[in-house]
């Protein structure tokens, strides 16, 4: 949570991290860059300097086992800004990019979440009403955000990122997010041809992402429509792109298809795939997704499948996932035909 030290606005330095700066620490200095702008911290000795070997103040603090960095320095070096908001008689610091909506839109559309927030920070329960009696019934405050592992013990061998669903107004940013930190990710479009957004699913293959189709296959699904449904989704992307794909996963997990629509699939030549854990951006904050994917990160030295969406949550949980892998390490791919498929059906040729 924000402090203020010597009348200057601070933050835990991870703030600036879920926006896309990258930090790295060596011998009790912190540094912080993006866009070719560096500060280097060091709270000990208490000095702050550029990539230029230019100083600067107020100097960075240790506070609650974790670095304090001051919001208006590092926002105006790497070209963020900040506003102060008032919240149910508490000021709330919001942090922000040049994407960013309003102050007033953000407050009017997040006004659960930011509550939400206050009262998990002031460690107060929400309560609600109870059968029309007048009583309130406490419900546990949301639990707090888990902290990012900087320095872990082990990692991915190797990162898959993908986005299931039909693209949305949101999707323009994920792509944009992607193009910055010069990430291929594989996009599952519905079979359902009619959800995508044409012009969308053109970019996602013009910026050499990889298309693939997704299923939502029931026991009693034919095998022959199955195949017959790729193969009309396929059209329709060969269509709008040039390219058609052999991609596949079942919204459920391919572990649920019947083995006779495994080997329709297979006998057709798809390659069946399912994410190893969802990153949770379709229904979590951005800063809560990023920390829990990251959490699973340092969780094994395995090829990780991530499962991405296309909500408001999601372009902010890739730039700061990006920056985390940078920071790590880990390599990251698309999805290709080459690649062995990594699934949960026991057939995988």
């Amino acid at each position: 949570m924000p402090a203020r030290l010597g009348g200057e606005l601070y933050v835990p330095y991870s703030v600036f991290t879920m926006l896309g700066v990258s930090a790295s620490q060596e011998g009790g200095v912190l540094s912080l860059s993006a866009n070719g702008e560096t500060l280097s911290f060091s709270p000990d000795e208490g000095y702050v300097y550029d990539q230029n070997l230019n100083s600067y103040s107020p100097p960075a603090y240790h506070r609650n086992g974790t670095v304090y960095v001051p919001v208006k320095l590092c926002c105006g070096k790497f070209g963020l800004s900040y506003s102060t908001l008032s919240f149910s008689g508490e000021t709330v610091l919001r942090v922000t990019d040049g994407s960013a909506q309003s102050d007033s839109s953000f407050t009017s559309s997040n006004a659960d979440s930011i509550q939400s927030a206050i009262n998990t920070y002031k460690g107060v329960a929400p309560s609600t009403p109870s059968g029309g009696s007048g009583q309130t019934t406490e419900q546990p405050a949301e639990p707090p955000i888990p902290p990012v592992e900087e320095k872990p013990t082990q990692k991915p061998a190797r990162v898959y990122l993908t986005f299931y669903g039909a693209p949305t107004a949101n999707t323009p940013a994920v792509l944009d997010a992607l193009h910055n930190a010069g990430r291929l990710a594989t996009f599952f479009l519905p079979v359902d041809a009619s959800s995508w957004t044409d012009d969308t699913v053109r970019r996602i293959v013009a910026e050499g992402h990889t298309p693939a189709l997704l299923l939502n296959v029931s026991p009693q699904t034919a095998p022959a429509d199955l195949v017959a449904s790729l193969t009309a989704a396929n059209e329709r992307l060969t269509l709008l792109t040039g390219v058609s794909t052999r991609i596949v996963s079942n919204d459920t997990g391919c572990a649920k298809l019947t083995q006779a629509q495994r080997d329709a699939l297979i006998g057709a030549g798809y390659r069946l795939w399912d994410s190893t854990f969802d990153s949770g951006d379709a229904t979590q904050s951005a800063a809560r997704a990023y920390a829990t994917t990251a959490q699973n990160f340092v969780s094994t030295t395995a090829t990780v499948v991530v499962r991405l969406h296309h909500s408001a949550s999601t372009a902010q949980t890739v730039r700061s996932l990006s920056a985390y892998m940078s920071r790590q390490g880990i390599p990251s791919s698309r999805v290709m035909l080459s690649a062995t498929p990594i699934n949960s059906a026991s057939d995988t040729r």
